[in-house]
């Protein structure tokens, strides 16, 4: 695993020095030193003290993915969320991130039943076109319209609805990613 260049670019962007950094993860400085020229491999418990100290969530240091952050509207990715019936356009290239942004749409009338995804704990919907009823358990339906959106943890939906005229258009955002 090399992440020496990164946590070194890291530490010197918040001005600490190899001992601060030391005295902050309890590690040795020459362990930090020989990690941050790629000399060593940290266990995942040494990283994950290091990514606190730095402020950094662990999996930016452990990924290597050079890919183009740039995701145009024509090349979306596709992916099914927890059920085939359930296709997204993905906003990003990245979906093994915290954070997993897509576009959904659902035609006239659709109607989507949640299917429980384990590993997701918030979303957040926005409404771009159309309007959405979403229910989530405990609470009384919500409708939304173009502009509104909604946060909650995953685990109380129920079902989201497109009861408009037109179909529904939605970006949302589910952390972590659902696969």
């Amino acid at each position: 695993m090399k992440v020496g260049r990164e946590l070194r670019r890291r530490r010197n962007e918040l001005g600490l020095s190899l001992r601060e950094v030391a005295e902050l993860t309890e590690l040795s400085t020459g362990f930090l030193s020989q990690l941050e020229n790629d000399q060593v491999s940290p266990s995942l418990a040494s990283l994950d003290r290091i990514a606190q100290a730095l402020r950094i969530p662990m999996y930016e240091l452990l990924s290597s993915d050079n890919r183009d952050p740039v995701v145009r509207a024509g090349a979306r990715p596709r992916q099914n969320l927890g059920s085939p019936e359930l296709q997204v356009e993905l906003l990003t290239n990245f979906q093994h991130w915290q954070m997993l942004p897509f576009h959904r749409c659902l035609a006239v009338g659709e109607k989507y039943e949640a299917v429980r995804i384990e590993r997701a704990r918030e979303e957040w919907m926005y409404v771009l076109a159309g309007i959405m009823e979403i229910y989530l358990r405990d609470q009384q339906p919500h409708v939304l319209h173009p502009g509104d959106s909604i946060h909650f943890a995953s685990s109380r939906l129920e079902a989201v609805n497109s009861i408009g005229d037109e179909p529904l258009e939605l970006i949302c955002m589910m952390t972590p990613p659902a696969y």
